[in-house]
This record gives C-alpha cells, sequence and structure tokens, in this order.
C-alpha cells in the first residue's frame, strides 16, 4: 500500500521541479552588462535616500551562451513586499505567487532568462553587513527559480574609497562619496557558493 504524501512533501516534490527547469549550470565569472551595474547602484541609492533608509529589490535577467558563460544585461525593480532598513519580505503565498508571474512574464517580454534576485545591504549607523545573511541564505536556498543571488553594498564615505575585489564589482561616485560593492553567490553543486564578477561593455551611453 503506498504512502500518502503530505502537504510539505508535495511541495518539496513541485519545488524541486521547479528547479530542475530554471537553475541552470555555467562557467564563472558571471559576466554584468555596464547597464545593468549602473540600475543596480541607482536603484540601491534612491532605497538609501529614502526616508529612513530601505532595501531595494528585484531580478536579474540575461543570456547564457553556448559556453556556458553567463551574462546580466536588465536589473528590474520590484515593487512588491514589504521593505524595511534591514530587509524586504513577502509575507504570504499570494505575494510569492505574484513575485513568480511577474519573473515570468518579465522574461517572455524581453526574451531573456530569468537568473536569480537582487536586493542591496544599505549602511546603517556607520557600517553596512557586507555577507549573506542567514535570511538571505535560506531565503536564496528556498527560491526553486533563482540560480544567482546578487547583494549591492551602499555606504558613504569622506575620505576614502572601497578597496577592490577580484571576486566583486567595486563602484564609487565622486560627487555623493558614495561606495558599492556588488556581489553574487549562485547555488552550485557543492551548495550555495560566492561567484565572481566581471562588467563588459553593453555599446550603450546611459547618463543619470
Amino acid at each position: 500500500m503506498s504512502k500518502r504524501r503530505t502537504s510539505p512533501e508535495r511541495q518539496d516534490a513541485g519545488s524541486k521541479r521547479i528547479a530542475r527547469r530554471h537553475v541552470f549550470g555555467f562557467r564563472g565569472p558571471i559576466l554584468f552588462e555596464e547597464t545593468a551595474v549602473r540600475e543596480l547602484c541607482r536603484l540601491a541609492r534612491k532605497g538609501y535616500e529614502a526616508s529612513f533608509k530601505k532595501e531595494t529589490y528585484g531580478f536579474l535577467f540575461g543570456s547564457l551562451d553556448r559556453g556556458r558563460r553567463f551574462t546580466v544585461r536588465r536589473s528590474c525593480f520590484y515593487r512588491g513586499g514589504n521593505r524595511t532598513r534591514t530587509g524586504v519580505t513577502f509575507k504570504d503565498w499570494a505575494t510569492i505567487l505574484r513575485l513568480a508571474r511577474r519573473r515570468r512574464e518579465l522574461a517572455r517580454k524581453m526574451r531573456m532568462r530569468f537568473a536569480g534576485s537582487f536586493h542591496s545591504h544599505v549602511e546603517i549607523a556607520g557600517g553596512v553587513f557586507k555577507g549573506l545573511s542567514d535570511p538571505d541564505r535560506e531565503s536564496f536556498r528556498a527560491d526553486p527559480m533563482s540560480t544567482l543571488e546578487v547583494i549591492v553594498f551602499i555606504w558613504k564615505s569622506s575620505n576614502r574609497r572601497a578597496e577592490r575585489s577580484p571576486r566583486d564589482i567595486v563602484a564609487f561616485e565622486p560627487t555623493s562619496r558614495y561606495n558599492y560593492r556588488i556581489r553574487c553567490h549562485a547555488k552550485r553543486a557543492s551548495g550555495i557558493r560566492q561567484v565572481a564578477l566581471k562588467v563588459v561593455s553593453s555599446d550603450v551611453v546611459v547618463v543619470f
């Protein structure tokens, strides 16, 4: 006599099926077009300058070439969720289903592959947490559609720029004195791992 699956078991099986369709393998580093980097920084700055500061959140889209190199071409802001200075939360299944539906709609519209999500970590009381927090890690692990999780760290410095890193994208705005560090984690066969990033020219001039 077969054992009847409980609701959590069915949900887990469904998540695994979705992950097999959406999570993809790739060769590093992850490539970022300049326009996608500029948009990530703009959105992080907008959240940083909001009242009481707020994290920003959105989706990443791009393309995977025949050599298994992935290029992030678009960073798209998502308005849903509850935002605070320390996180963005989706409190019920209805909001999560709307989020998944919006990802699919944008991917079809732009004819690109959905790669994952991004969010910002803003400076609070003179410091900014520059890692993947435990809630971030669990949320990323539980999302069956996401291969990548990108974090944009933003803070203000009056006297020095952020140190460069061979794995991160680092940017600095001289006029505002804002520092940005973009870091990416990916789902790999060995688990969630940080992966190297590289900026590539998109041949598009963006002024903001």
